[in-house]
């Protein structure tokens, strides 16, 4: 039986591109949890986790976290 889905929409790089752009923007890449080098060797359920925490996904209904983007429907 195929039933739609809610899939994540947001490719990895694009993920890890943005966190290090916000880390830069608020002088956070500075600090050491905070460099470029601090990701390196995190996995993608973490870097998911901080970008989620970063774009406050976490106060966006469902509704709008498809409206935004950040996931699809999908049919499977």
């Amino acid at each position: 039986m195929k039933y739609v889905r809610k899939i994540w929409n947001i490719e990895p790089q694009k993920m890890l591109d943005d966190i290090l752009e916000a880390d830069k923007s608020n002088g956070l890449h500075k600090e050491e949890d905070y460099t470029p080098a601090f990701y390196v060797g995190k996995d993608l359920d973490y870097i998911r986790e901080i970008y989620e925490d970063y774009n406050g996904l976490d106060s966006l209904t469902e509704a709008e976290q498809i409206e935004n983007g950040y996931y699809r429907l999908e049919i499977a």
